[in-house]
């Protein structure tokens, strides 16, 4: 039976020891070398790894493994007996400003019923985008197949024909165009519905995955990786795919074999928080700001340049701008904890160089916190120019509030 164990980041796991909230579950030696060898084939990104102990680093998501799957939660304070539920709301916040996905929140029955973790909140997104499409009917396209046979139609491939036919005057080889369904985007839908047997899901998620591969008789079955991606253009006609065709990436390029470890299978849905809440500040600085300023990210401006040298460029997570085009503030989001709410001399320096180069008085270093909002004045010696440091409060009570981090922000902006 698969058990369900939650892990906030930078939180270790023992070989041997209870987890958490099933005292029952535990990491197996085995478990524990297929996280291992996971984690080296990925580039050591996603844990540190010590004598008998695994440590998540500040990847979140869900990895399953053997019979355990799972869930790695954000976190911003040090409380060790922390409650999960706000956390995971927090996440799906954020993977909803950095993906454009909106996903719904677990409902307490489901958290009881161990369905609540990401995976199974993308794979239900995904089963939702599906039938959708399904019913609406899906998407037709032209393509092209050569064919080596007994009937003459489309057009004759005469260097393929004499090669392949010179003594057989009762075959034709030939391409034809057909108008169907058996497109590239509904073969990588299907490859996604196929994959999903492969995992254990819930049973009545199992049936719906079941129901949609029906609409998808007709389509041929085959691998799709990240390059049939990339090569994607959506037209008018399967620009309704967008958001299905994005969860099936994130269910198929996190399963693929180089992942899987002797018997213990490995599955892997982590997302870097680092990029998840510059992404999710931004948002919410977008919309705080309202039609009173501009709000650019990841803004490049060169700060050198050489002879036969690519120019070297530097790039702030936000920037502020008034309605006359003057920078009136710049941002950088930081997930982690200071000590003492003291930034490093690395960020202090980074914030210097974006004022002067970007004519900024203002610029701001944020961090969250799950306490009480602060924020801490700071100047630079000889300039005019200024770096505070802002912890913004993501909890309201006891609950993730994106309203009340609008309303830091709002009063950040001034």
């Amino acid at each position: 039976m698969l058990r369900r164990v939650e892990l906030f980041e930078h939180e270790t796991m023992e070989v041997g020891r209870s987890l958490r909230p099933d005292p029952e579950a535990r990491l197996g030696a085995q478990d524990f070398e297929a996280l291992v060898k996971f984690n080296d084939d990925t580039g050591q990104r996603f844990f540190r790894v010590g004598h008998q102990r695994i440590t998540a680093c500040q990847f979140v998501g869900y990895v399953e493994v053997g019979e355990l799957a799972i869930e790695i939660l954000p976190k911003a304070d040090r409380d060790a007996k922390a409650d999960a539920a706000p956390w995971r709301a927090g996440m799906l916040e954020m993977l909803h400003a950095a993906t454009g996905l909106r996903f719904e929140h677990p409902t307490e029955s489901s958290q009881t019923a161990g369905r609540s973790t990401l995976l199974h909140v993308v794979i239900a997104r995904f089963l939702e985008e599906v039938e959708t499409l399904a019913h609406q009917g899906l998407a037709r396209g032209y393509r092209s197949e050569e064919q080596n046979g007994p009937v003459f139609r489309g057009k004759l491939l005469l260097q393929q024909q004499l090669r392949e036919n010179l003594a057989r005057d009762d075959r034709f080889f030939v391409r034809t165009t057909t108008y169907d369904r058996d497109i590239v985007v509904n073969r990588i839908l299907r490859a996604a519905l196929d994959a999903l047997q492969t995992l254990r899901i819930d049973a009545t998620a199992a049936r719906r995955a079941a129901q949609c591969a029906d609409a998808f008789a007709t389509v041929t079955r085959g691998r799709v990786n990240g390059s049939d991606f990339d090569r994607l253009r959506l037209g008018r006609s399967t620009a309704r795919y967008h958001d299905a065709l994005l969860l099936a990436r994130m269910i198929l390029e996190r399963r693929a074999p180089e992942l899987r470890s002797g018997r213990a299978p490995v599955f892997a849905l982590l997302f870097d928080m680092n990029v998840l809440w510059e992404r999710y500040v931004a948002a919410l600085f977008r919309k705080a700001a309202g039609r009173r300023f501009t709000v650019r990210t990841q803004e490049g401006r060169g700060f050198w340049r050489a002879a036969g040298s690519t120019e070297r460029t530097v790039r702030p997570d936000i920037v502020v701008e008034s309605e006359d085009g003057s920078v009136v503030l710049i941002a950088d989001t930081k997930w982690k904890l200071v000590r003492e709410g003291v930034p490093s001399d690395d960020d202090l320096k980074q914030m210097f160089v974006y004022n002067e180069l970007f004519g900024s008085a203002r610029s701001l270093l944020i961090y969250p916190t799950g306490g009480a909002s602060k924020t801490r004045e700071g100047g630079f010696t000889g300039r005019k120019h200024t770096c505070s440091t802002a912890h913004l409060g993501v909890l309201e009570g006891a609950r993730w509030s994106a309203k009340h981090l609008e309303q830091q922000i709002v009063r950040l902006i001034g």
